[in-house]
């Protein structure tokens, strides 16, 4: 950053600059590899000594929509027609 000339000449330290702070120490993340499990077809996270990493459970989802609608019976200009939706949501 660079420091803010006054009027007097003089320069002052940007006002962010006394907000900043060390970051925090952080840990390793160890690497692992994604490969394909030859029987079931899915995806498995093997550490550096070749162990497979369990990566913990995750909820699946499943969404579906049903409409309806009629229309009217013609009687009458536009007619009436009427229309109704459903939203069935699944959560595990």
């Amino acid at each position: 950053m660079a420091a803010e000339l006054t009027q007097t000449g003089t320069t002052r330290e940007p006002w962010g600059a006394s907000r900043l702070g060390h970051y925090t120490d952080t840990a390793t993340v160890p690497a692992f590899t994604a490969v394909l499990d030859p029987e079931t077809q899915t995806a498995l996270l093997v550490d550096e000594n070749g162990r497979t990493v369990e990566m913990g459970k995750h909820g699946t989802s499943t969404s579906s929509t049903s409409s309806t609608s009629t229309s009217g019976d013609g009687s009458t200009p536009g007619g009436g027609s009427d229309s109704d939706s459903v939203q069935s949501n699944d959560q595990d």
